[in-house]
């Protein structure tokens, strides 16, 4: 899938799900919950897998949503965090967005 999404022109950048990637966007996420800074915008597939999340914690204090001790679903929520992560990332990122040059795309994933 990595070769094929960089063959057409995409950016792929690795994220482990691992307390090492998953801790710091994890955390910021639940702060701007608790902050009532509805980061997932609302919807409301994500606000109900939001509310699906058990997290984990290691002993070193770090977190990361836990599938198999989740309620239900919350594959959006952790894309979510994921996202979040890259923003998080590329926010001093002055640099030409993609979407100066090029319409959004959408990618349809049938189940």
């Amino acid at each position: 899938m990595v070769q094929n999404l960089e063959g057409m022109g995409f950016t792929v950048v690795p994220f482990g799900q691992g307390f090492k990637d998953m801790s710091s966007p994890t955390k910021e996420m639940m702060k701007l919950v608790l902050e009532e800074k509805n980061a997932y915008g609302g919807h409301p597939v994500l606000r109900w897998m939001m509310g699906n999340i058990y997290v984990r914690t290691d002993p070193a204090g770090n977190i990361k949503p836990d599938k198999e001790k989740s309620t239900e679903k919350i594959t959006g929520a952790v894309a979510t965090v994921m996202a979040l992560d890259r923003a998080i990332r590329c926010d001093n990122d002055t640099s030409e967005s993609v979407y100066d040059s090029r319409e959004l795309l959408y990618i349809l994933i049938l189940c």
